[in-house]
């Protein structure tokens, strides 16, 4: 009888890995919803997933989180929770420790604090919960965002040709750039592209007429303050040439250029996220380089959900950008064009 119970004891364990490993090959392959997903991605399951975000005001973020929550409730099987950590390293622990607690499958992170990722990777790790990651790497996390440097050059070369074109060859503008340095090698990257496009228009820029403005945290406030106090080193008559870390900030660094009297004729601006889109139609911004916010979620939720059906998920999920302008807003955001 004890050896019966034993065989069967055998048999039933085996049967549940089978019906284990079963599962796993019946996952559908994530890389087919990328961009696209649909209640198929799902294959009968539902996933109850956590996003933390960096804020819960910021344009971008915001069209982030409503992207996401639409998203999942096209798909129908997805649930997702967002927390705010508004920068704060503590705030995104006490946000992942959450979602431990309520036991979800995947996490979304999407803080902008460098120094905050390795904690919240180690923490993720030892709850066993899947993570993907946004904005800012997290080291052997897959990290779903756009190629950054490119993003930046993609930005300065817009600058150049523009500024070349209306005010001629002859001219060599100021180069000013809204950098996040605490945002890690990323945002580093973006901003340094800045410099990198420019020259690739126009070589042999002076680096003598390339100035950094620190954004402090992405702060717009304070963006505005560090414009200004930049501004008073250079000549009142000079052309410049601009951007910020994201839209609300390379908005800030404008204002500041109002507020110190300048001739907007002078004036060049060109953002990361093209998430203020009146701002380019009302011609206070040039252009902005679009990474499509709307579409964050798509992207984020067949990733993460790979990674919970045990598939390789590569470690960088490049999104696509492309240099929005007054002329083709429209083409991409049809209720935005511009008149």
């Amino acid at each position: 009888m004890k050896s019966r119970n034993k065989i069967t004891s055998v048999l039933a364990v085996a049967a549940l890995l089978l019906s284990v490993q079963n599962a796993y090959a019946a996952a559908p392959d994530w890389t087919k919803f990328v961009g696209k997903p649909t209640k198929e991605l799902c294959a009968g399951k539902t996933y109850k997933l956590g996003f933390d975000i960096f804020s819960d005001n910021e344009s971008f973020a915001l069209i982030v989180r409503k992207g996401m929550l639409a998203t999942a409730k096209a798909m129908g099987c997805v649930k997702v929770e967002i927390l705010s950590d508004n920068a704060d390293p503590i705030k995104v622990q006490e946000n992942l420790k959450i979602f431990i607690q309520k036991k979800y499958d995947g996490v979304m992170a999407a803080q902008v604090v460098a120094a905050a990722a390795p904690g919240a990777v180690r923490t993720m790790k030892e709850a066993k919960i899947p993570m993907v990651a946004t904005f800012v790497v997290h080291p052997g996390v897959p990290f779903v965002d756009v190629n950054n440097g490119a993003a930046g050059a993609m930005a300065g070369a817009g600058l150049m040709k523009e500024a070349l074109r209306k005010w001629g060859k002859n001219v060599e503008p100021y180069l000013l750039i809204g950098s996040l340095k605490e945002g890690g090698l990323n945002s580093i990257q973006r901003m340094d592209g800045y410099y990198v496009g420019v020259n690739q228009v126009q070589a042999n820029f002076p680096s003598s007429r390339f100035i950094d403005v620190p954004t402090q945290g992405a702060d717009p406030a304070k963006t505005n303050v560090n414009t200004g106090n930049a501004l008073q080193t250079i000549p009142k008559d000079a052309k410049i040439i601009l951007g910020g870390i994201n839209d609300d900030n390379t908005v800030a660094m404008v204002q500041a250029y109002k507020a110190s009297g300048r001739d907007m004729d002078d004036l060049l601006a060109v953002g990361q996220g093209a998430s203020l889109l009146s701002n380019i139609c009302s011609g206070e911004l040039y252009g902005s380089v679009a990474y499509f916010p709307e579409n964050y979620g798509k992207y984020l939720i067949p990733a993460v959900i790979g990674l919970i059906n045990k598939q390789k998920v590569p470690n960088h999920v490049v999104l696509p950008t492309t240099l929005l302008t007054a002329k083709n807003v429209g083409k991409y955001y049809p209720k935005s064009a511009c008149s």
